[in-house]
């Protein structure tokens, strides 16, 4: 229950952040600070002894959030980007899990 606390006080400091700066600081800050704190935990508790921190899979979602990103910035405000990505991701992958269990 512990990381799940700290885990939110820096998404609400990220979110205050960018609110009060009115920039991308914030979202950087939560972007940043929840990976490296749980990379902090597993590692604490060894077990990311013999997994890698930076993966293929890591990368893949950077890259996606970037373009998503660049592509509302084109035409209109990136957040709503990120705000979409946030809610269709979630629903995609579960919609295809339930896809893969009928089968």
């Amino acid at each position: 229950m512990k990381e799940e606390h700290a885990v939110t006080v820096i998404l609400i400091t990220g979110l205050a952040l960018s609110l009060i700066t009115k920039s991308y600081i914030g979202i950087v800050f939560a972007a940043l600070g929840i990976p490296l704190y749980l990379a902090y935990l597993a590692r604490e508790q060894n077990i990311l002894v013999k997994a890698r921190l930076f993966d293929r899979d890591l990368f893949l979602m950077m890259g996606i959030t970037l373009v998503i990103i660049l592509a509302f910035k084109k035409f209109s405000d990136p957040r709503i980007g990120l705000i979409s990505m946030a809610v269709v991701i979630p629903l995609a992958f579960l919609i295809w899990d339930r896809l893969k269990g009928r089968e």
